[in-house]
């Protein structure tokens, strides 16, 4: 049978807690069985890193998958990849976090709201972070700027990013942040857990800053 897996709010509530999340979606499905992604290339040591990752994960890292809850917009679009999240993800007594915690498209809680972004925020608010994207211009990385106390930003590939992950690991762990946002792919998926167990928060958050942005505007 399928886990039970938290609802968005739920979630980030337990990142609060000093947690960490590194968050399967359907492209870290494909590489679990063994595919290519679009960003990754097919590759034996990702996909093996990453169902290790789902054997036994860092103790401070929460994984999060798809909730399958009926109320999400998508519902019927994830039904198609159950019975493949069914084969690595079992109601084992383990605790998941969703996946859909930075997808207002998917999330069956109302997270593009004034009342997500608020407890949202409270992840980076004055605290020291180091971001690792793509994009020096990303939405991301203007919202951590934002409101963050301090914020580096390490710059990764669109594409084959896990080749490099060993730097980004090393480089993090050096500058010793109080968290970690990482939007960089599947490769933040297993970084995120890497951080996990160096004792760094770090959160996998995909392609939230669209939503972010948003919201701190209408803050303004």
């Amino acid at each position: 049978m399928y886990p039970r897996v938290m609802g968005e709010f739920e979630t980030v509530r337990r990142l609060l807690e000093g947690q960490s999340i590194a968050r399967f979606g359907d492209g870290e499905l494909k590489i679990l069985g063994g595919a290519g992604y679009k960003r990754e290339a097919v590759n034996g040591a990702l996909t093996g890193e990453m169902r290790e990752i789902v054997r036994a994960p860092a103790a401070q890292c929460l994984l999060a998958i798809p909730t399958y809850d009926p109320a999400g917009p998508k519902h019927a679009n994830w039904l198609r990849h159950h019975a493949r999240f069914c084969r690595y993800f079992r109601d084992d007594g383990r605790e998941y976090g969703s996946a859909f915690i930075s997808r207002p498209d998917s999330a069956a809680d109302p997270i593009e709201s004034r009342e997500y972004f608020e407890l949202l925020s409270q992840l980076w608010v004055g605290r020291g972070l180091v971001a690792v994207l793509s994009e020096p211009q990303s939405k991301l990385l203007a919202c951590a700027k934002a409101m963050a106390d301090e914020v580096a930003h390490i710059e990764c590939p669109r594409h084959g990013a896990y080749a490099h992950i060993a730097d980004f690991e090393h480089a993090i762990a050096t500058m010793k942040p109080s968290v970690a946002l990482l939007s960089c792919g599947p490769t933040a998926t297993c970084l995120a857990n890497r951080l996990a167990g160096r004792g760094i928060q770090a959160l996998d958050l995909g392609s939230i800053g669209g939503m972010l942005m948003r919201l701190l505007k209408e803050k303004a």
